[in-house]
């Protein structure tokens, strides 16, 4: 029976069959024939992915309409939640993408690392996450090594620090 994930994981499957088809097709140059990572080696293993999600989700046999969890909320299936969009947490949702344009905007001047780690920790803060313990490191850590795969694995220049210390 399709609910709202099945319907869902279908497209998925059909977009990431279509963007692996596309992506394996991709000319390369000659000189990236003999690259360790080409340029179609991460979309192919994004479309890998999406088409073994959407076939794990295709699979799964039907979870129950409701649960009642230990604090009294309860947890209806997708189509109820999604008829009603008093339940959606629009302020988080606006914020985060008011969030990730800032970020787009302000990534070249401030620098990679600085920009991406504020990014994580204010997203982390407005969605609800206060322990600064875990939140600080996990940011700056996150960044750092997103950076070195991009710029020594992938061999693709991100500026790391702000352009005023250049």
């Amino acid at each position: 029976m399709l609910n709202l994930n099945r319907i869902i994981a279908l497209l998925l499957l059909a977009f990431s069959s279509a963007y692996g088809f596309l992506s394996y097709t991709y000319h390369l140059l000659p000189f990236e024939r003999f690259l360790a990572v080409k340029p179609n080696t991460m979309p192919i293993a994004l479309s890998i992915a999406g088409i073994i999600c959407s076939i794990a989700i295709l699979i799964q046999p039907k979870a129950s309409n409701e649960k009642i969890e230990s604090d009294g909320t309860v947890n209806r299936a997708d189509g109820e939640y999604l008829k009603n969009p008093q339940n959606f947490n629009w302020v988080q949702g606006v914020g985060l993408l008011i969030l990730a344009c800032i970020y787009s905007i302000s990534l070249r001047e401030l620098g990679f690392i600085f920009c991406t780690s504020l990014f994580l920790f204010l997203g982390g803060y407005l969605l609800g996450d206060r322990r600064y313990i875990i939140l600080i490191p996990i940011s700056i850590s996150s960044s750092v090594i997103f950076w070195y795969l991009v710029e020594k694995v992938l061999t693709i220049y991100l500026r790391p620090w702000p352009n005023w210390i250049f």
